[in-house]
């Protein structure tokens, strides 16, 4: 939109995109520009003429229009007489609000795979960590025949799994997601699981503070989507404490689902206190937050990337004072899909096991839960010592972790490879593997990542015997 004023602010020409978005059609010739501009009864305030002049360069200013709900870029060039007064000026005005979001998603992206980067060496210590709680945890499991010592216990695996999921996600901000989403999830399902997860927070604890949240659900049958349940109850669960302490005096939590033709939604909203829209914009910034010290910035970080890596889209209105309401949208499927799990064989015999890791408490862990099940083992922190107590002894299984000081646990595999080709070797590591065939060709027969349970423990030596015995009947294979 371009229009020449006086210096009086009013409109002597007006073009035809002008004409039409400000005038509705009719010319503007006459009219205050700060009028059609701002439906204000006086020259702007921020009116970047005089900024134009003082510095000697155009200065743009960027205003959001309500009447559109579009962003626009204004521009004064001013027009001096010879006494280098202001006779009249160019005002231009466009609308960058396409070019504006482009530019916040290639922002958005950039600070997700920032947050990655950095947060990678902690995941990988955490992961380490988790490994020995998820171990020991099911090593007492296997011990303990207390019924409510077991279902203590349940919980804090639950709790571990869920703590490396979140880890996981976060890794996954600095490189593209690969899984596979292949487990059909029923939207009413894991919703009402969440309600039940997050109650202390809604119910219990804001009776404490003696305050009422209202949850109005309408949940409909039959909406399932492709994805990973874990990830989406963190969403779902970041969500719904958000919305909690949006209403410190009360108020009404609402979620509905619902199918429109290929996509499901599910609206989650509240009438809490509101975002003001410098907010709304910021929202999915890592470690962005309004909570103060009480909040990390991470959870609708962390939300944006699950929703995203779930082929969805997640759009946030809200106004100061009226609440929030957060829409979730996910390509539909028709039907559940079975999930693929693993079942694994029972082992038949037990193995020798050599274990490396740098880590004590780990190899620890690892060498209870083995020797536990019959298999004979031996574990070093040393990855040289044990290359050479490998070509000293054969062991039929090596599980070597991958970041090790001095040596790395491929370099350690491919060391081993070549002493022994038909030991079979198992890779485990906390960082965010993503590694190609030709990393591993040759020199590693099985990948792991920490935190693993002793599940996938098991069903690995499982198909470890399958293999050997494959090799033992066809000896050429």
């Amino acid at each position: 939109m371009i229009m020449v004023c006086g210096s009086d602010y009013t409109i002597t020409v007006s073009n035809e995109p002008a004409n039409i978005v400000l005038g509705k059609g009719e010319s503007l010739i006459g009219e205050k520009c700060y009028r059609v501009l701002r439906q204000s009864n006086s020259p702007c305030v921020d009116c970047p003429l005089q900024d134009t002049i003082n510095s000697g360069t155009i200065i743009p200013l960027v205003k959001y229009d309500d009447r559109f709900n579009e962003y626009f870029e204004e521009r004064c060039f001013p027009i001096l007489s010879e006494e280098d007064t202001i006779e009249s000026f160019i005002l231009y005005a466009k609308n960058i609000t396409k070019s504006r979001e482009l530019e916040e998603k290639s922002s958005q992206m950039k600070k997700l795979s920032a947050l990655g980067q950095i947060s990678s060496g902690v995941a990988h210590d955490f992961n380490n960590v988790l490994t020995v709680v998820l171990g020991r945890v099911q090593l007492m499991k296997k011990l303990s025949s207390d019924p409510h010592m077991l279902k203590s216990l349940d919980m804090i695996e639950k709790s571990a799994l869920d703590g490396a999921s979140k880890v996981r996600k976060i890794q996954e901000f600095s490189r593209p997601n690969t899984k596979t989403l292949n487990e059909s999830i029923s939207l009413k399902e894991i919703i009402e699981e969440v309600l039940e997860i997050t109650r202390p927070k809604w119910d219990v604890a804001s009776k404490i503070r003696g305050i009422l949240i209202e949850p109005v659900i309408d949940l409909k049958d039959n909406l399932f989507i492709l994805g990973d349940s874990s990830d989406l109850r963190n969403a779902f669960t970041n969500i719904i404490f958000n919305a909690v302490d949006a209403m410190p005096n009360g108020g009404v939590l609402s979620i509905k689902t619902q199918r429109s033709d290929n996509y499901v939604t599910a609206d989650f909203k509240d009438t809490g206190t509101g975002m003001t829209e410098e907010t709304i914009e910021r929202i999915f910034d890592p470690f962005f937050t309004t909570k103060g010290v009480l909040g990390t910035g991470l959870g609708m970080s962390e939300v944006y990337g699950i929703i995203k890596r779930h082929n969805g889209k997640i759009t946030v209105q809200s106004e100061v004072g009226a609440g929030t309401s957060i829409k979730l949208r996910f390509p539909a499927v028709k039907q559940r899909v079975d999930i693929v799990t693993e079942s694994g064989f029972d082992l038949t015999g037990t193995f020798s096991i050599y274990i490396v890791d740098d880590e004590e408490y780990i190899l620890e862990t690892l060498k209870d839960f083995l020797a536990d099940m019959g298999h004979r083992v031996q574990i070093n922190t040393d990855p040289n010592d044990a290359i050479d107590d490998i070509s000293k002894q054969a062991y039929d299984i090596v599980i070597t972790d991958l970041g090790m000081p001095g040596i790395s646990g491929l370099e350690l595999a491919e060391k081993v490879k070549a002493i022994r080709p038909l030991t079979q070797v198992i890779l485990i590591s906390g960082w965010a593997l993503n590694l190609k065939a030709s990393d591993i060709k040759n020199r590693v027969d099985f990948v792991i990542n920490k935190p693993f349970s002793f599940e996938k423990i098991n069903y690995t030596l499982s198909e470890i015997e399958v293999k050997l015995l494959a090799l033992h009947n066809n000896p050429r294979d």
